[in-house]
């Protein structure tokens, strides 16, 4: 089986992914069920978002080896959105999509639209504030670009979009069986009362 080139480097080059990733396994075990019930929203999909956005952060702001020196770099010169090569070759800017397509289609869930609005101002905020780190730590071994704010900014517009279109799905479904459920009840509480009345002038 061939594994893409950038899955490779990652797994030698960045070594407290891991930890991240385990932290983040304790977080959606300590916090599904009582965020969840704060924000009226299932647990299970709580634990998907956090269980999403550890991943993000393990992958893009866990140090990396080699260290590299102190100096602060931000590449700038390109702002151009992956094309189908990419996307076929699955290289590294199709990874930066897809890391925020989960987070971004869990955000675009909720009924709630004041919920909704927030966790994707949060999901579109990520990006930005990952290579502003990126760039004022140094230290981490991460260079901020601009191509991967493009390719992570695509993620979320991907992301967003099919999550609104399976909540709205979801809630056409819901109506249907609503309707279709409430549509015998009314016809049979008509039907009773039709009986239950005596027409005038007949004696019981």
């Amino acid at each position: 089986m061939h594994v893409p080139g950038w899955l490779e480097v990652w797994w030698r080059h960045t070594p407290y992914a891991p930890l991240v990733l385990a932290v983040t396994a304790v977080a959606v075990v300590v916090l599904a069920r009582p965020v969840g019930r704060r924000l009226r929203l299932p647990a299970l999909g709580v634990a998907a978002w956090v269980a999403a956005l550890g991943l993000v952060v393990a992958l893009t702001l866990t140090p990396r080896e080699p260290q590299r020196s102190g100096e602060r770099v931000c590449a700038l010169d390109s702002w151009t959105p992956l094309d189908l090569h990419n996307v076929l070759a699955l290289d590294q800017r199709a990874a930066n999509v897809l890391l925020l397509v989960p987070l971004a289609l869990l955000a675009a869930l909720p009924r709630d639209a004041r919920t909704r609005r927030a966790l994707l101002g949060l999901v579109v905020a990520l990006p930005f504030v990952v290579e502003a780190v990126q760039y004022a730590v140094p230290r981490i071994s991460r260079i901020c670009d601009s191509n991967d704010l493009v390719d992570n900014l695509v993620g979320v517009a991907v992301g967003a979009a099919v999550g609104t279109a399976v909540r709205l799905v979801a809630s056409l479904a819901h109506r249907r069986r609503r309707g279709g459920k409430g549509r015998p009840r009314r016809a049979s509480q008509d039907t009773r009362r039709g009986t239950s009345r005596t027409p005038r002038g007949v004696r019981r």
